[in-house]
């Protein structure tokens, strides 16, 4: 059996073990902290560092999309390089198969903001973030500041993926829309495409690499 490895975002840590666990899998995971995100350069840096320092596995999976073009001129020296054919995390859960035939190819609604367990947790959350503004500005400054970072929002979206509890995230969607006066509803979304790139299933949603290739995005990217 090949000897694999996936480099994968703390941000997707409910999913990934879930089909980990579900499937009962033996595969090494590496942690990367989501806050790298803010940083794309450094994000792609920490990729590829883990990349280089895992060179003894056949192939190497990353969890990641696009990802605002961090993954762009990655590489492998002695292996093959294979991940998700999407933008972001997000959009691979929006992807969803029904007897056989795409019903959704992974693309967001615009106006909404999606919610997993881990967005409620990550310090950079919502309500993290206005309750910071609350006490830094006040409840009606605030409330205006609030305004005008989610005014071309209309919905938070909870995407139900069988991965995690929504019912806590329910109760913080509850909050978020409190705060910034969103409607909240939930979204069936899906784990396949983790399925398929844990479970080796490769085709058209997962591009492969082969060594010392770099990794691009060709046109027909699954945003």
């Amino acid at each position: 059996m090949k000897k694999r490895i996936l480099i994968a975002c703390s941000m997707q840590m409910d999913l990934i073990r879930y089909v980990i666990k579900k499937y009962e899998m033996d595969i090494p995971v590496i942690w990367m902290d989501r806050r790298l995100h803010n940083d794309v350069e450094n994000l792609h840096c920490m990729i590829q560092k883990q990349i280089n320092e895992n060179q003894d596995a056949e192939e190497i999976l990353l969890s990641y999309g696009l990802c605002g073009n961090a993954v762009l001129g990655l590489y492998s020296a002695e292996t093959k390089l294979i991940l998700p054919a999407f933008d972001d995390c997000i959009c691979q859960m929006l992807y969803r198969e029904r007897e056989g035939i795409i019903s959704n190819c992974g693309i967001p609604e615009k106006g909404c903001y999606y919610l997993t367990r881990e967005w409620t947790t990550d310090r950079e959350s919502i309500v993290s973030q206005c309750e910071q503004i609350y006490r830094q500005y006040g409840k009606e400054d605030g409330k205006q500041m609030i305004h005008q970072i989610y005014h071309g929002y209309h919905s938070l979206v909870i995407l139900e993926t069988g991965a995690y509890d929504i019912e806590k995230i329910k109760d913080y969607a509850k909050k978020a829309a409190e705060y910034t006066g969103l409607r909240v509803k939930t979204q069936i979304g899906s784990c396949k495409i983790m399925e398929k790139l844990l479970q080796g299933n490769y085709d058209e949603t997962i591009y492969i690499f082969q060594k010392r290739d770099k990794v691009y995005f060709p046109t027909g990217l699954r945003s």
